[in-house]
């Protein structure tokens, strides 16, 4: 077993100084201890993508531009980004910020950060999320310029997952476990599959958190990060089950927080297999679907119905695009009973074991079909099987497709979900490639304008049909104050 990793103020501190300080220091300290299903993968921001990691890397490093709460964009280690023309942008810092280990936090800080990433000898595999970044130019020691591919309405949020590091540090290759970051935390321990534990830098020239030492425990089963909240060892647990929060609410004793998510559960259909290649067939499985019904039943309540494929927080959607449905399943069964599929097999396919309920909101749709008039077979199988199904087109007619949007914009959900080349595509059509297409090359109103066209093309279609937007869940202790956020991150910052 290796031994904990720790750096920091507190390796400073060495013999009888040590023992004098620690312990003054940790009766101090305002403490929040965070459990969520597994420990950090690394601590070095180039190779950090799943939501655990990213919660305690947020902690460490700033990103150049931040991701609000309600998922709009805002400073971060630098200011507002400027668009100086459909291909290039400036980004401006404030001057004087510096690293832990007290280098500068400036314009070669960022482009060395985005350097190293956007290095194919790196592999780090953050590198797709700037691919459309060409250049990255110091203007002076407070601005950098950009130059992109062609216009990128993206970009700021390409900067919200951009997280500085200091250049001559970084190039030790130390930071995978010994972090050095310009965030409001440092590390002090990483107790592998255990704990991380951060306390807070009196220097970083950040508003001074209330929580000066922040613990994240990796606790893999749910029952035990709730029982962790239930005694005290936690003040915030992580991934509670619509079943498990519905048990918490009505106990009491313990808070249940939630926020509408950008994860989107979504019927689609596969045209190359008869009968989801008639609209008319697309359009009765519309209506039949009753998604209110699998709410408040299948979810307890803990999710949200949406009129699109996009939560909430996704930015961008015009604002009264529509592509639900309205439940009438009186027109379904009789558009059933013209195209004489009553009484004829269907089968439904969905991933099992990758999302909240995946299987179970399956089976769920399959019950409501019958009821129109078919004969449905449900079958869900491990993600990867079926997300290779949709990818070669092999999936059934109608399948149900989890929507994720981690940029907060409509047009990458789109693409991946319905552009022929899509990655997770099985949505065959050139005049809606040429519309995606075209959307890409736009700016401003004119990209919202695309958007809420193709909205309304893809309810004329049938090509989807839009369930609810899952809630991210949590159980809190009855003193903690946090609001949870759209994009599942965790910042002590934010809590008292």
């Amino acid at each position: 077993m290796r031994p904990p990793v720790s750096i920091g103020r507190r390796r400073l501190l060495t013999g009888a100084a040590a023992i004098a300080v620690a312990p003054q220091a940790r009766a101090q300290d305002r403490a929040v201890v965070i459990a969520q299903t597994s420990d950090v993968a690394t601590l070095d921001p180039a190779y950090g993508m799943d939501t655990a990691t990213g919660n305690v890397l947020k902690h460490i490093y700033e990103s150049v531009l931040s991701r609000r709460g309600d998922g709009s964009i805002g400073p971060g280690a630098a200011g507002p980004a400027v668009n100086l023309s459909p291909t290039e942008w400036r980004v401006e810092l404030p001057a004087g910020r510096r690293f832990a280990n007290g280098e500068p936090v400036d314009a070669e800080a960022v482009r060395a950060s985005f350097a190293r990433i956007v290095d194919p000898a790196a592999k780090a595999p953050t590198r797709p999320l700037f691919t459309k970044i060409v250049e990255a130019i110091v203007e002076s020691p407070g601005a950098i310029r950009f130059r992109t591919d062609g216009p990128d309405a993206l970009f700021e949020a390409r900067m919200t997952n951009l997280l500085v590091v200091p250049p001559k540090y970084a190039a030790t290759g130390k930071l995978t476990e010994a972090p050095v970051g310009s965030g409001p935390y440092m590390l002090e321990q990483w107790r592998r599959n255990d704990a991380v534990v951060l306390t807070a830098r009196p220097d970083s020239g950040l508003p001074a958190p209330h929580y000066t030492r922040v613990t994240f425990r990796a606790i893999p089963e749910e029952i035990a990060r709730i029982s962790a909240v239930k005694t005290g060892e936690a003040q915030l647990v992580t991934a509670l089950s619509p079943n498990q929060a519905d048990s918490i609410a009505r106990g009491g004793g313990v808070q249940v927080l939630r926020s509408d998510s950008t994860r989107v559960m979504v019927v689609h259909f596969n045209t190359a297999v008869p009968p989801a290649d008639d609209l008319r067939f697309r359009r009765a499985v519309a209506m039949a679907v009753n998604r209110d019904e699998i709410i408040r039943g299948l979810m307890k309540g803990y999710a949200t119905p949406v009129a699109t494929i996009f939560g909430a927080a996704v930015q961008g959607v015009q604002k009264g695009a529509d592509g639900a449905f309205a439940h009438d399943p009186e027109a379904a069964r009789k558009l059933i009973q013209e195209l004489g599929l009553t009484g004829h097999e269907i089968e439904i396919a969905g991933g099992a074991g990758r999302y909240p309920l995946d299987r179970e909101i399956a089976l769920a749709v399959g019950a409501q079909l019958r009821r129109v008039g078919l004969a449905v077979k449900v079958r869900a199988t491990e993600y990867g099987t079926f997300l290779g199904d949709v990818k070669q087109r092999r999936v059934a007619p109608v399948f149900i497709q989890p929507h994720g949007n981690v940029w907060f914009d409509p047009l990458p959900q789109l693409v991946a979900f319905f552009d022929s080349n899509g990655f997770i595509s099985a949505w065959r059509e050139p005049a809606l490639d040429r519309l995606l297409t075209e959307t890409d090359g736009a700016l401003g109103a004119a990209r919202e304008q695309l958007v809420g066209k193709i909205v309304t093309h893809l309810k004329d279609e049938a090509a989807a049909v839009p369930l609810f937007a899952y809630q991210f869940i949590y159980a809190a202790a009855p003193g903690l104050q946090w609001r949870p956020r759209p994009d599942d991150v965790i910042l002590a910052q934010e809590m008292t």
